[in-house]
């Protein structure tokens, strides 16, 4: 890879919503850089510029630009980069709670980064669920499937398109479309 790396989301697309209705997403992004010395740099919008970039309401079949000021992010070349995606349901949903997720979600792939060289979805979504628990009286947030909507890690390999399947192979709720550069 090149001196660096500019990644651009472009879209998050629902292929199928968690409930009657729609759904109301938060979407967590990190992206990070992996030098060939072992320095790992991470990156995370902030989530409420997230949230409240989409509509309440979306259903299948929706596509949703992402806002460029939240959406692009230039990391240096030379080692691997990639982007780590969270989906989930606002609901009822309280501030306090997710910025707790938030922070969670953003120290734990920057520990394991620094700790392994990769991101393992389950072992970052148990910190996100216990960086929560506690927190109000919807605290069973990601204990209901349909709002956990999807994760997934997405390495860069080079310049292009790219599409990162948030969900589960029987089960791709979203999809966020971007490009690298």
């Amino acid at each position: 890879m090149s001196d660096s790396v500019t990644i651009t989301l472009r879209e998050l697309h629902c292929e199928a919503q968690s409930e009657e209705g729609g759904c109301e997403p938060y979407l967590f992004t990190s992206f990070y850089a992996v030098g060939a010395d072992g320095s790992v740099k991470v990156t995370s919008p902030h989530h409420a510029d997230v949230r409240e970039a989409f509509a309440n309401g979306v259903e299948a079949g929706a596509t949703l630009p992402i806002p460029q000021e939240i959406g692009t992010c230039e990391l240096p070349g030379g080692g691997s980069v990639g982007i780590v995606a969270l989906v989930l349901d606002e609901d009822a949903g309280q501030v306090i709670a997710v910025d707790k997720a938030h922070e969670a979600f953003h120290r734990g792939i920057e520990r394991q980064l620094n700790d392994g060289g990769k991101v393992d979805c389950e072992t970052l979504l148990v910190e996100v669920k216990e960086a929560i628990a506690g927190t109000y009286e919807y605290s069973d947030l990601f204990k209901d499937q349909d709002d956990l909507l999807g994760i997934a890690v997405h390495p860069i390999s080079g310049n292009g398109p790219f599409e990162v399947r948030l969900g589960t192979s029987d089960d791709d709720r979203f999809i966020l479309r971007g490009d690298a550069n």
